[in-house]
């Protein structure tokens, strides 16, 4: 009989004021996920409809805090699965993409094992493929992404880091993120050409929907993040969730009392791995945090 896969893999939903579409798909990760072996958070970037109130009603655990934009409370699930929970691998979905069928995961997961990152190969980009059929073993080459969902190993974000918290609010975060983790070795390739820098990025399908919700597109913010986005581009330089001592205390903070609020752990299905208590609090407590 085959011994059940004991990779630890973490799952992570960022969401904002879309409680409705925010249940359906934690219904849907709680339904079509196979693993053995979860962890799930919602990363919540300061919702005021409601849904902080049905995370708690319906058990489902949370890190968030004021509103402070994508790249911020991205870093809040990555960093608590992968840091925090030593979650082998750890699938990133916005709130409006959703499992469509039962082990949904199993390609995410070996997408992290045999890349260490991968983006989500959309429909809406099919003109843009360049070759392979969208499999973690044979992913789709395309020198675009988008950022619905993708998969980390902890390797990856270990070498890459995270997300820039000098984005603020919508775009550009997320193409940074992915060019700078394929720099060191994840989810692509890269070469010049004629001098100019040629990057390759691997998709896969993944057995994903994207559902249509409203969305919070600003222009201002998409073009602020833009003119922030130039000159990172190109700097290879590890990223911790924060810039400076301020930023840290916030986000050790915000993971703490995380932490605190779910001393049975994190686990999709079930009692999972309990956290020492008062872990939160003394983690709050470093560098002059909030005790």
């Amino acid at each position: 009989m085959r011994e059940p896969d004991a990779t630890r893999i973490g799952i992570g939903i960022v969401t904002y004021n879309r409680r409705e579409v925010l249940a359906a798909t934690v219904d849907k990760v709680r339904r079509f996920t196979r693993h053995a072996a979860v962890d799930l958070v919602v990363a919540d970037d300061g919702s005021t409809d409601g849904t902080l109130p049905w995370l708690r009603d319906n058990n489902v655990p949370v890190v968030g805090g004021v509103n402070m934009g994508i790249a911020w409370n991205k870093n809040r699930a990555l960093y608590l699965l992968s840091e925090m929970l030593r979650c082998d691998a750890v699938i990133l979905l916005e709130d409006d993409t959703q499992p469509a069928k039962p082990g949904w995961e199993a390609e995410w997961i070996a997408a992290a094992r045999l890349w260490g990152h991968a983006n989500f190969a959309a429909p809406w980009m099919n003109d843009m493929f360049l070759s392979g059929e969208g499999t973690a073993i044979d992913p789709i080459v395309c020198d675009a992404i988008t950022a619905q969902c993708a998969v980390f190993s902890r390797e990856s974000l270990l070498f890459g880091g995270f997300y820039d918290s000098r984005f603020k609010g919508y775009g550009h975060e997320h193409v940074e993120h992915t060019r700078r983790l394929v720099r060191v070795g994840f989810g692509g390739t890269d070469h010049f050409v004629d001098g100019q820098l040629q990057m390759r990025y691997k998709l896969i399908r993944g057995n994903i929907d994207v559902v249509s919700v409203p969305s919070y597109l600003d222009a201002a913010q998409v073009e602020r993040n833009r003119l922030i986005a130039g000159p990172l581009m190109m700097d290879q330089t590890f990223r911790a969730p924060w810039q400076n001592d301020t930023e840290l205390k916030q986000f050790r903070a915000e993971v703490g009392s995380a932490m605190d609020a779910r001393p049975n752990g994190f686990s999709l299905n079930g009692p999972g791995r309990t956290s020492a208590p008062g872990f939160g609090r003394r983690l709050r407590g470093l560098f002059g945090g909030n005790r």
